[in-house]
């Protein structure tokens, strides 16, 4: 397909009344010396997308391209498969460039400076084959509130994502808590893991002070580039959303994606193959996403959409089906990530003075693995600072929370961190049969305990989580009841649970009886 014949299929976000003050060209090449510059005898690539945040073209047989410049605008290259960009400081990949006359408003944290986009703005790749296998780790929110918060980021993440050889990593937003200061060091903490990194833009990243859509972003986009775009690996298509839709003069904002997004989504769609596999990246999750169905109806015929999220700082997984507006017959499939920073960073702290801060369903602060071979994909959860083989928290009685009818003397409970709707947990006490275990939906008691705990010791000192319901129920938790005819004395339990998501874990614990 020809060069002109994309700008016919890709209609141009200037008709519906986006202002654009020129057209921007150049050139997408292969970096073979890889000093940055389009050098005599570099080749050319054709059929890279390029986009100005709405509009996408590609380029021609000569490397090409041509697009509108939005006012205020930013261009953009869409990473294709088996090519991979040069990379900024702090490991941020060189996919982008602002065109900002005026630079960005006052505003209390510094934006954009001012800057004309040169005549010609070229993009260089490298060759990165082997696309077919590949490790992301995926960071709900780290949420820093001070410096000595990154110190915890860079003990409890980066230092233990550095061995593992990830292909990038996708913080999930609400990198901070408000202070748009700490971006700058927290970017150089995770850019130390050594590979890209590619960021989200959560509510807790935003210019309070900003007026309207356009300026909510300015120091993120400052600090990481756009707050929406898109990157193939593979036979893999990654789309970074932006879905925090601020209330203009107010703290306050809805989870909703913007028409300028919602036109460059569909334009991206139209260039993925329906049967590549389609990855949301975003920060609220898809259930509280105001125009969900307008999404959904985009990604109608591809069979194999993923969903990740953070900001609940708990962990899940949520399938939508068709009776959800989901128009495809397999469900999309949507990881509610959890939060480096636990419940924000709070509650009493180890020896080492990193905060406990364990979430609201009883998951263990951390972050997620995705090993992707071909079309399948396993995702490990990860806690922060133990084993991988650290899966699950088995609570054995006797139990002390005395306001919960539904922990009684006799129950043994099982949070199993990386559990799901299809997870199988079953249990066994010493050399007995295997027994399956009951997923009921109540608080984690382990973390009810510790609340109390936390509340008795009435340290003015201490912040208390803020989950909107004191005890958040838990997605991921089985029951069992211990057997009335097993007599008194120390026995080994032994509980194991897997799915299809490749979780496959086993632990045990020891059951006092009196």
């Amino acid at each position: 397909m020809n060069y002109w014949a994309l700008i016919i299929i890709f209609i141009f976000c200037s008709v519906y009344g986006y202002p654009q003050s020129s057209i921007q060209s150049g050139y997408v090449y292969l970096d073979e010396n890889r000093n940055g510059h389009f050098d005599q005898g570099e080749k050319p690539l054709p059929g890279i997308s390029i986009s100005n945040g709405c509009d996408i073209v590609q380029t021609n047989g000569q490397g090409e391209y041509k697009i509108p410049l939005l006012d205020d605008g930013v261009i953009f290259m869409i990473k294709p498969s088996n090519y991979i960009p040069a990379l900024k400081d702090e490991n941020i990949s060189n996919f982008f460039a602002f065109h900002r006359p005026e630079g960005s408003p006052g505003l209390k944290y510094e934006g954009l400076a001012k800057s004309r986009l040169p005549d010609q703005v070229n993009f260089a790749l490298y060759s990165n084959p082997g696309e077919e296998e590949f490790r992301v780790a995926l960071l709900g929110d780290t949420q820093v509130e001070k410096i000595e918060h990154v110190s915890h980021v860079a003990k409890l993440v980066a230092e233990q994502l550095i061995n593992e050889q990830v292909d990038f990593v996708v913080p999930l937003g609400d990198l901070v808590f408000d202070d748009l200061d700490l971006f700058d060091p927290l970017k150089k903490v995770l850019g130390r893991i050594g590979s890209p990194v590619y960021y989200v833009y959560g509510n807790h990243d935003r210019n309070y002070d900003a007026a309207g859509l356009v300026y909510r972003d300015e120091t993120y986009k400052a600090n990481f580039g756009p707050s929406w775009y898109a990157f193939n690996y593979g036979e893999h298509a990654f789309l970074v959303l932006n879905n925090v839709f601020p209330e203009n003069g107010t703290r306050k904002f809805e989870a909703k994606i913007d028409d300028l997004q919602l036109k460059f989504i569909a334009n991206f769609i139209k260039t993925v193959p329906t049967t590549h596999s389609v990855h949301l990246l975003m920060h609220i999750p898809l259930e509280e996403l105001a125009n969900r169905d307008a999404l959904f109806q985009m990604l109608k015929g591809h069979a194999h959409v993923y969903a990740y999220a953070g900001h609940t700082h708990t962990q899940y997984f949520k399938n939508f089906k068709e009776n959800e507006g989901w128009p495809n017959d397999k469900p999309l499939s949507e990881l509610v990530a959890g939060a480096v920073c636990g419940a924000w960073w709070l509650g009493n702290k180890d020896i080492y003075g990193v905060p406990v801060s364990m979430m609201g369903d009883g998951t263990p602060k951390g972050y997620w693995i995705m090993d992707v071979d071909g079309s399948s994909r396993t995702l490990t959860y990860r806690v922060s600072g133990n084993s991988t083989n650290d899966q699950m928290h088995i609570w054995t009685p006797p139990a002390s929370v005395d306001h919960q009818p539904s922990m009684g003397d006799n129950d043994i409970l099982v949070n199993v961190f990386a559990g799901n709707e299809s997870t199988e947990v079953k249990i066994k006490i010493e050399d007995g049969d295997w027994i399956l275990m009951e997923k009921v939906l109540e608080p984690d008691p382990f973390y009810v305990s510790q609340i109390i705990a936390m509340e008795q010791q009435k340290n003015p000192d201490e912040k208390m989580p803020y989950y909107r319901d004191k005890f958040p129920v838990s997605q991921h938790l089985w029951k069992a009841r211990v057997p009335s005819d097993i007599g008194s004395g120390v026995y080994k339990i032994i509980v194991r649970a897997s799915d299809d998501t490749g979780l496959n874990a086993k632990s045990q614990a020891l059951l006092f009886i009196k």
